[in-house]
């Protein structure tokens, strides 16, 4: 279990997917079994709750069927009287008579059947919601033992005992951080305009890093625009030879081009590694793997070999395996040398199968970024996966559904985690160095880094802070102070817009002959700063590994009540 992963696909096929299957069913059954749920008792609620939907899904039917009933009645009544009116010198008395019986035929069934009928029918939803809502209130009951002992680390928890060289920080501490700013020279300036949505840390074979998500704002622009209808008279002559007036119209449209921020949130997995310490180069995903005969691949092919002969601009060589080379292009290196150092023959050849391979993975869908000795991998799969970890998603009032969807979920995270790290696990030496003791300031007390305090912040939702008028969504940065012990203030700068509304008059030539002033309607947006305070407290007791989850959760549970705080998420007490 302990042995470094050189072929992270063939492992996960043949390893770690049937292990981590396995733990994630083992620590539900060991949830459940310390929960002491009524799983029969359960099953029979939630057969009822099925029953009574299917009951009122048909409820929903009839009504529909007896609103369309009635809506076809009121247009005959009504299309009735609209014919007896307009036709009532044509017709004869007993035509009269004929359509007044047949209106007020309509209208009597339509008051006397349909109404009382589709009341009756609502009423009789309105009771069976009422029955679903208890009988679901008691499946909540019966599960509520269950649903509070979830906790913000058992995916993390469930990762480490699958592939024990992954470990997960409580939370990114400040210590970790300044470990990737002193020994691997990260350039902090990278969160200077982004507001960290959630940091997840830790150490691959020792190594630091942070699987993060970021929201950044950019400045761009957007078109608004705008119509005015113009009408005028002219003269002209008919067939017959005669001047006749005729009106005329033309819908004259306008746009203006104004400043509109625009927000991106992006997933990446920060790594620091002291192997080629010096090389840098960037590679996109091309999708180029296993395509050797397509056009594309033998034009990338020519274009590398055409560089490598030109000498002249950069120190480049095409590896012996070719392949790798226009798969995982990285022609844009400054050290062939340390290049060649890193992706040996065997990491070359993990990789392009790591590429090639879309069905047990994900395939070429990932950006591989190395500055020195920081590393970023951007995989695609990532982007709409939120990897908060937040317990809620487990929660459920159906104790199969629950075991289902905490199997599901947790299966679907660890995959895309773990294909987000096998780039990294391709390189031997990434795994051979191991700087633990190397960690800056790993004898100090572990606290919070403002990466964490951005997510916290970001995990309370924006509103607790943005401005009162604005209108956009917020980049939140943080600050903190009054720190005593465990015990924080962190400050919370919320930076959004105010929206102003505007009115440009553009002149637009028209077919009159004449021009006009269009009005197009737009927004000017203005920066606002909004404050907010969030009071913490870290729990950086060290938790014994082998209590029970009740134990770990009643622990929580006595934090917050000692702290006097309201939220426990990630080793970090919060209350507004």
């Amino acid at each position: 279990m302990d042995n470094d992963i050189y072929d992270p696909l063939t492992e996960y096929q043949k390893v770690f997917r049937d292990r981590f299957k396995r733990v994630a069913e083992q620590t539900f059954d060991e949830l459940a079994k310390e929960a002491d749920v009524d799983v029969k008792a359960n099953r029979i609620t939630c057969s009822k709750i099925c029953s009574n939907n299917v009951d009122l899904s048909l409820l929903n039917s009839q009504i529909f069927r007896w609103k369309v009933w009635g809506v076809l009645l009121i247009i005959a009544a009504v299309a009735g009287i609209v014919a007896i009116i307009s036709f009532w010198d044509d017709l004869t008395d007993l035509g009269k008579g004929l359509f007044a019986l047949i209106v007020f035929a309509d209208v009597v069934f339509l008051f006397k059947k349909v109404s009382p009928q589709l009341s009756e029918l609502k009423s009789e939803r309105e009771d069976l919601c009422n029955v679903i809502d208890e009988i679901t209130k008691e499946a909540w009951n019966q599960m509520a033992p269950l649903n509070r002992l979830y906790d913000w680390d058992i995916l993390a928890r469930m990762i480490s005992k699958t592939v024990p060289r992954l470990e997960f920080d409580p939370y990114f501490t400040a210590q970790r951080l300044a470990d990737l700013k002193k020994v691997y020279k990260w350039d902090d300036s990278f969160n200077s305009d982004r507001s960290v949505i959630y940091a997840n840390s830790g150490l691959i074979n020792g190594n630091p890093f942070v699987l993060c998500r970021t929201r950044k704002m950019i400045m761009g622009t957007k078109i608004y625009t705008g119509r005015k209808t113009i009408y005028w008279t002219t003269r002209e002559r008919d067939s017959d030879g005669k001047y006749r007036t005729v009106r005329r119209s033309e819908v004259l449209t306008a746009s203006v081009e104004a400043d509109y921020p625009e927000y991106y949130e992006k997933t990446r997995l920060i790594y620091g590694n002291t192997a080629a310490p010096d090389l840098i180069f960037s590679r996109k995903h091309s999708g180029l793997a296993g395509k050797e005969h397509s056009l594309s691949f033998k034009f990338k092919k020519f274009m590398l070999h055409h560089k490598a002969q030109n000498l002249s601009k950069a120190d480049y060589a095409m590896m012996t395996n070719e392949e790798f080379e226009v798969a995982f292009d990285t022609s844009n290196r400054n050290s062939n040398q340390q290049f060649a150092l890193l992706f040996t023959p065997l990491a070359q050849e993990n990789m392009l199968k790591l590429l090639k391979d879309d069905y047990i993975g994900y395939g070429d869908d990932f950006d591989f970024d190395k500055h020195k000795m920081i590393n970023i991998i951007t995989p695609e799969h990532l982007q709409k996966l939120d990897l908060d970890m937040n317990p809620q998603q487990y929660r459920s009032f159906d104790f199969d559904k629950a075991k289902k969807n905490f199997n599901y979920i947790n299966t679907v995270y660890f995959r895309a985690i773990y294909f987000s790290l096998a780039p990294l696990l391709c390189v031997p030496m990434y795994q051979q160095i191991r700087p633990r003791h190397e960690i800056y300031g790993r004898e100090a007390k572990q606290h919070s880094s403002f990466w964490e305090h951005e997510a916290l912040a970001n995990f309370w939702g924006q509103k607790h802070f943005q401005h009162p008028r604005c209108v956009t969504k917020c980049i939140l940065k943080t600050e903190q102070s009054n720190t005593v012990n465990d015990s924080s203030t962190i400050t919370v700068h919320a930076y959004g817009y105010s929206a102003t509304r505007r009115v440009t008059y553009v002149k637009k030539y028209g077919g009159d002959g004449r021009y006009h002033s269009v009005p197009v309607y737009w927004d000017e947006y203005n920066p606002v700063t909004g404050t907010g305070q969030i009071y913490i407290k870290e729990d950086n007791d060290i938790e014994k590994s082998n209590i029970t989850q009740q134990e770990r959760v009643a622990r929580i549970d006595k934090f917050l009540d000692k702290s006097d705080m309201r939220r426990y998420r990630r080793h970090i007490a919060s209350r507004i």
